[in-house]
């Protein structure tokens, strides 16, 4: 399940941009006004992006469009120019090492939406920036050129456009933008991390036609298609466990017309280890059962349902089937070792505390108990399905728990 979820969030931001690679070796057959709409287009994708992002309070979305605009402005008013040109030059060393910087702390600057403090002082790092390089310009024109000729002027390898050392600036950003989505692994992680690479692109193939259009389009749509599917999760992920929730379950029961079978699983004795070990650590056992079930076999779709209930589905499968599945869940739950940490609240570095870590730790032992029913190919309603595997979940308890059931 975990690893369907990753190649999810993965694969349409990289299939997106082997589309835009796609493109650009069929730029020649662009002509007359498709030229005139490609060049449009990042700005149009760009008033979307803006308006989606004020709309969901998300400043990281925001920022990507934002910086992907500026980037192609000044791509199109100042790169379409001979190199030899010191303007050009200034301009293209500022994208090179700007933007990716730029936009990697967009990447690692939490999320908090478009007003917090961490917001404001990011929007002002960029802002200030930005003058500061039209002011040094500005006073020192052409003479500013020279020193970073000396080490960002770009040359031609092989038919790209390319300023060694600053591709080699570039490459721990891109590293440190990776490693950010591999800590974080989330939805919009992934997108800014595929926007930055669009943004790259053109920098590095400035002589092929359309380029940067391409890949502004790109980005942007990458962008866009990050904000909507995290709006997308933020109403149907459980937030806790990253599962899907009850809203997704009905709508997916609500497609399935065929043969399928569902369980329903609970963690035994949960309200009294609330009881006595407290509400995070109730959450955290139910982070660790979410982990456990995701792993599931057989296809199974895993749901939470609410509390510490969570429901599976097993499309085409019958209950003697899933019923193999959901007992390899139910060992495997029962037997991962569950610490309780010590949760006193001494001051770090008090006497009380140095030399009393790991004694005050307790191992516990989780299990669950799961009811599973079938939907066989008459009209039974998913209502009377889920009603059925609770039944057959209300056995596994009376059997003394830490079983399956079928109902």
């Amino acid at each position: 399940m975990a690893q369907r979820q990753l190649i999810g969030t993965l694969l349409p931001p990289f299939f997106i941009l082997l589309l835009a690679a796609a493109a650009t070796f069929f730029n020649e057959r662009i002509t007359g006004e498709w030229q005139s709409a490609l060049l449009w287009l990042p700005y149009a994708l760009g008033m979307v992006g803006v308006w989606l992002a004020i709309q969901f309070s998300k400043r990281q979305l925001l920022m990507s469009v934002v910086l992907t605009l500026l980037g192609y402005v000044l791509i199109q008013a100042y790169l379409q120019r001979p190199i030899s040109e010191p303007l050009v030059r200034y301009v293209y060393t500022l994208l090179v090492l700007g933007l990716p910087l730029a936009m990697l702390l967009n990447q690692l600057f939490v999320e908090r939406g478009l007003s917090h403090p961490s917001a404001m002082s990011l929007y002002s790092v960029v802002v200030l920036a930005l003058l500061i390089a039209i002011a040094i310009y500005q006073l020192r024109g052409p003479n500013v050129v020279l020193p970073l000729d000396s080490h960002f002027a770009p040359k031609r390898y092989d038919g790209l456009f390319i300023s060694a050392n600053g591709l080699l600036i570039s490459i721990p950003l891109i590293g440190a933008s990776v490693l950010c989505f591999l800590l974080r692994r989330g939805t919009i992680e992934a997108g800014l991390h595929f926007v930055m690479l669009a943004n790259l692109v053109p920098l590095y193939c400035l002589d092929v036609p359309f380029i940067s259009s391409i890949f502004a389009t790109a980005a942007l749509l990458i962008a866009l298609l990050t904000g909507i599917k995290n709006s997308h999760d933020l109403a149907y992920r459980d937030a806790l466990t990253g599962l899907n929730g009850r809203r997704k379950l009905f709508e997916r029961l609500a497609g399935l017309s065929r043969h399928y079978s569902l369980a329903m699983l609970d963690i035994d004795h949960f309200k009294s280890f609330n009881d006595t070990y407290g509400h995070d650590v109730g959450d955290d056992v139910l982070a660790m059962v979410a982990s456990k079930i995701a792993q599931v076999g057989g296809g199974g779709e895993v749901f939470r349902y609410g509390g510490e209930e969570f429901t599976l589905i097993f499309n085409g499968r019958s209950k003697d089937d899933a019923m193999t599945y959901l007992d390899e869940v139910r060992e495997l739950i029962a037997t991962t070792p569950f610490i309780v940490r010590d949760k006193s609240k001494r001051k770090v570095g008090t006497p009380e505390q140095r030399g009393k870590g790991p004694r005050n730790n307790k191992k516990v032992q989780i299990t669950v108990s799961i009811g599973v029913s079938e939907k066989g190919y008459g009209q039974e309603k998913a209502e009377q399905i889920i009603k059925a595997a609770d039944k057959a979940l209300y056995k596994a308890k009376k059997q003394g728990r830490n079983c399956v059931v079928a109902g």
